[in-house]
């Protein structure tokens, strides 16, 4: 509860590491492993693990994932939720038979999810016509539009390290300068929610345009329960945050494997088994939400919850 704008460097790091000795009793390779979310970065990790690891007198990578590779991290993890978004958002374009290089794309949040996913989606051929994020100097959501295409480079070199970008050098790139919520509004085919929770709700989902056939969300949570069934009305495929939004932990749990057997993968060893198993994990939802008549959601919590029942069951729990 603390916005790492307003804190030092030291105080960045007494946080973390208060924030460690607090909780390490339930902290650990085998009890619950730490991994980055919003507003954190590889130092805050590196941290974390220091403090931990002094506590318990040895070397313990595997209980905080997100590190640098020299550390015990894992190559990919930034790129990991980034990616493995566009990676479900492929099969899904597959399935409404829309090629990627007809595909437009309005992205909401320009951290490493955000600026991840346009990478590699524009790497596979589609277009990014606007992105929303925080403005640099205000602090306030604000929209860049590009009819004809952000340039991901350019858009980056106006931003801040946690991706808050200058209005005024954007406007002055030939950005059109517009509120927070438009990026909903665009003439896309994919909208993908990458920054907070509740961000599509019952009151602003009536403004999501009617090309948009497909949410992917790159967030935890950012559309609304009522607004995905609004537009579930329309037509609108919402590809879940338990699916589009796994890359990371995922990525999180390749670098405790690596940590756990003292190896290290290269990046395209860490991508190609990254690519496998999210589209391994969309093609089984899919499948199960077509033949069962569900939304990819509930399809979603279908396959978990009945993995869970199945284990306790073979334990002889129930």
């Amino acid at each position: 509860m603390c916005d790492p704008h307003d804190l030092s460097r030291w105080e960045q790091e007494a946080l973390c590491r208060g924030w460690v000795r607090r909780l390490a009793r339930d902290l650990g390779p085998e009890r619950d492993v730490v991994a980055p979310d919003i507003m954190t970065h590889a130092s805050h990790m590196t941290w974390m693990l220091d403090e931990f690891e002094v506590m318990h007198g040895g070397r313990r990578p595997g209980a905080i994932t997100g590190k640098p590779v020299p550390a015990g991290g894992t190559r990919g993890r930034r790129e990991a939720a980034g990616y493995g978004l566009v990676y479900t958002l492929r099969e899904a374009l597959k399935e409404i038979s829309l090629a990627p290089d007809r595909a437009v794309a309005s992205v909401q949040g320009f951290g490493l999810v955000g600026r991840h996913a346009v990478e590699l989606f524009t790497r596979i051929g589609g277009k990014v016509r606007s992105v929303s994020c925080l403005e640099q100097r205000s602090l306030e959501p604000t929209t860049f539009v590009r009819p004809e295409g952000i340039d991901l480079e350019e858009l980056k070199d106006l931003a801040d390290p946690f991706g808050n970008i200058d209005s005024e050098r954007a406007a002055a790139a030939g950005y059109d300068v517009k509120d927070g919520n438009a990026w909903l509004a665009e003439p896309v085919d994919i909208l993908i929610p990458a920054a907070l929770e509740n961000q599509i709700n019952v009151g602003n989902c009536e403004q999501v345009a009617r090309s948009v056939k497909l949410v992917v969300e790159g967030a935890n949570g950012p559309t609304s329960e009522a607004a995905e069934s609004a537009l579930g009305e329309r037509g609108v495929r919402v590809i879940p945050d338990l699916v589009a939004n796994a890359g990371g932990v995922l990525c999180s749990y390749f670098e405790q494997v690596q940590a756990a057997s003292n190896a290290y993968w290269r990046l395209a060893e860490v991508m190609s088994r990254l690519d496998v198993q999210l589209t391994d994990a969309y093609l089984e939802v899919s499948e199960l939400a077509a033949g069962k008549d569900l939304s990819l959601r509930d399809a979603a919590l279908v396959v978990g919850i009945d993995r869970v029942v199945s284990v306790t069951t073979d334990r002889g729990w129930v």
